[in-house]
């Protein structure tokens, strides 16, 4: 026999499926019912939620693979920053996977980022590996295409090798990452502390690479194109010579690390490039630095 709370089960159920048949009026008036019903307060906030990303999104106009995608990135950004419910995040994300398998999914193959991306949100966690690895051997310094191949690598069991994604994000862009882009608990919570700490979101990303460094958490792979982007950042930071803030301070200071430990590890005919890499970082903070030279010693010339 039915219960009071199987009904309201039941009207969730018919305004999510309202929902996913493009009825967003009659969905949002089931929704607005049953939040009459229940009092609960969550839905008084998810149904102001779904309103203004149906206003914004406007899912019955997506027409073309960058309109969806630029949908995408607005939910995932505005759960990850703690802006919308769950509930909320997973019921747009299941409307906009259903709007790729039914209008993109056979759509210009070579938009890899895209198929990428939905591939690896439907779990066919093989093809979207294939395609997020052909997008960036297109585009190289793609973060975005890293962490999304990361988190297939994670789906698949191939922990090292997100990790070794991870290690060149956290280099390249520590501070475009949200927590859910640092995958494992070590990362996160190494972050929380140092945002803790510092009280500076920005400066925390950037000093996340060293202290990850320094606790062996980063796995480094030979990468000479990588390598040479590292290179021309890095040395890049050292034309600007301005006034660094704290971030951008530690910003430089790990780029210079990467360089001198790519180079310790891959390219040990060159020490030299090790000396003028720690020279610099020493006078960028001889605190950090200190705590570098206890776990390297210098190299010999």
């Amino acid at each position: 026999m039915a219960t009071l709370w199987d009904r309201f089960d039941s009207m969730l159920r018919e305004a999510e499926q309202l929902f996913f048949d493009f009825e967003f009026e009659r969905a949002l008036s089931q929704w607005a019912s049953y939040y009459q019903i229940t009092a609960k307060t969550e839905y008084g906030q998810i149904l102001k939620e779904i309103q203004r990303l149906l206003k914004e999104i406007q899912p019955a106009g997506i027409a073309s693979p960058m309109a969806l995608l630029t949908a995408f990135r607005k939910i995932r950004h505005r759960f990850l920053e703690r802006q919308i419910h769950k509930y909320t995040y997973d019921l747009f994300l299941n409307l906009l996977k259903k709007i790729y398998l039914a209008q993109f999914a056979d759509h210009n193959k070579n938009n890899y980022l895209l198929h990428g991306i939905f591939n690896y949100l439907l779990q066919e966690y093989e093809r979207a590996g294939k395609e997020l690895t052909a997008y960036l051997q297109q585009n190289f310094e793609s973060v975005e295409g890293r962490i999304f191949l990361g988190h297939v690598y994670l789906e698949v069991g191939e922990q090292k090798s997100a990790i070794a994604l991870l290690t060149e994000n956290l280099f390249l862009a520590a501070d475009q990452l949200y927590e859910d882009d640092l995958y494992l608990s070590q990362f996160k919570l190494l972050f929380g502390r140092l945002f803790s700490e510092t009280g500076r979101k920005n400066a925390a990303a950037w000093l996340l690479p060293f202290e990850a460094w320094y606790r062996n958490f980063l796995v480094f792979e030979p990468d000479d194109r990588f390598y040479r982007l590292m290179v021309q950042k890095e040395q890049n930071e050292r034309i600007i010579r301005v006034k660094y803030t704290a971030a951008e301070r530690y910003r430089h200071f790990v780029r210079c690390l990467f360089v001198a430990e790519y180079t310790r590890q891959f390219r040990k005919d060159n020490p030299r490039i090790i000396l003028d890499e720690e020279t610099y970082m020493e006078q960028l903070d001889s605190a950090l630095f200190a705590r570098y030279r206890k776990k390297r010693k210098p190299p010999k010339i």
